[in-house]
């Protein structure tokens, strides 16, 4: 009985909380996991996209999800995402970027290629370019 009420709880906080990324895994890797905290990125203020960082199958993965309410802004827009490495756990400004991806224009996920990067400092780099605005950038947690 105490699970029938679990499951409908998870159900109806998916109602109540709409717009989450449901990130599961990266595809060719269902035993990745989320590793660190997750990152946001915004727009005039407002959070327009999550950026999270995976971990399975021997590399990281970088993945970034574009929020519902700014999807249906009329707004176009193009995603990037990588994996930034760091020289140390103090370090604040990435050396490199590895397993970049990008989209075409519209699309509301995207999946970083694998990253040979689990033994050093890494964080999951997200990207949008809004059409006749800019770039905006955001950064999940770093992980050493």
């Amino acid at each position: 009985m105490k699970r029938g009420i679990i499951a409908v709880a998870m159900v109806l906080l998916g109602f109540v909380f709409p717009g989450v990324a449901n990130a599961e895994a990266p595809p060719g890797c269902a035993g990745a996991g989320q590793i660190g905290a997750t990152g946001y990125i915004k727009f005039q203020g407002n959070t327009i996209a999550s950026v999270k960082q995976f971990a399975g199958c021997g590399s990281n993965y970088s993945y970034v999800y574009v929020w519902e309410s700014f999807r249906n802004s009329g707004k176009n827009w193009n995603i990037q995402t990588a994996i930034a490495t760091y020289s140390s756990s103090g370090d604040t400004t990435p050396n490199d970027y590895k397993g970049g991806n990008s989209t075409p224009n519209g699309l509301k996920e995207l999946w970083g290629k694998p990253a040979n990067t689990l033994n050093t400092c890494t964080a999951a780099y997200g990207m949008i370019y809004v059409y006749q605005y800019d770039t905006y950038t955001g950064y999940s947690s770093k992980r050493c």
